[in-house]
């Protein structure tokens, strides 16, 4: 189990508009700290994984689905 140290929920929010939010909140954490994303745009399974590994201070974790619910992690570095 990851310790979060935020959670982020953009149920109902269509890509790409999700990683601009994604990176404003990964910029107000600190260094360890995990951001849980919760998404129900199975496009964004793709795209925010793929956008993350292009950022040098953030590490993507194994995601999660739960249901309808997709459940990212990002590490800040």
């Amino acid at each position: 189990m990851v310790s979060v140290s935020e959670i982020l929920d953009l149920r109902g929010n269509p890509c790409p508009g999700n990683l601009p939010k994604i990176l404003l909140t990964l910029e107000g954490l600190d260094e360890g700290d995990i951001l849980e994303i919760i998404l129900d745009d199975i496009i964004a399974l793709d795209r925010i994984p793929e956008a993350i590994r292009e950022e040098p201070d953030y590490k993507m974790l194994e995601p999660t689905i739960n249901g309808h619910n997709i459940h990212l992690f990002i590490k800040v570095y």
